[in-house]
């Protein structure tokens, strides 16, 4: 577990709505994909109400390893990376599902 940062908090009420804030967490889309989604789409409105610089902060951190894209569903990272490719820019969502493919082998 991690200690989320004020950023991390502030994008996560931001995902989460006014739920507790929790201190330490496996990351935000671990978060998110483990207790605050039901599904592949509440996931997808959720990720449409943020804001692209909270996106891109989110796509930074999982190209740098500290966000987790395999520690969440298969779908899941799939509508993460779709929301990048569609609101930041195709090549980041390419690195990012290069990483993601490199390290679970998963290409759906």
């Amino acid at each position: 577990m991690k200690k989320l940062n004020q950023k991390d908090i502030s994008i996560l009420k931001k995902l989460a709505g006014p739920a507790k804030e929790p201190e330490d967490a496996g990351g935000l889309l671990t978060s998110m994909s483990s207790y605050y989604i039901t599904d592949r789409d509440d996931f997808q409105s959720r990720l449409d109400k943020l804001p692209d610089e909270d996106l891109k902060y989110l796509a930074e951190r999982a190209m740098d390893g500290s966000e987790c894209l395999v520690c969440i569903a298969p779908q899941c990272a799939k509508t993460f990376l779709k929301a990048v490719d569609r609101r930041l820019s195709p090549e980041t969502a390419g690195r990012l599902q290069d990483i993601f493919e490199s390290i679970t082998g998963y290409k759906g």
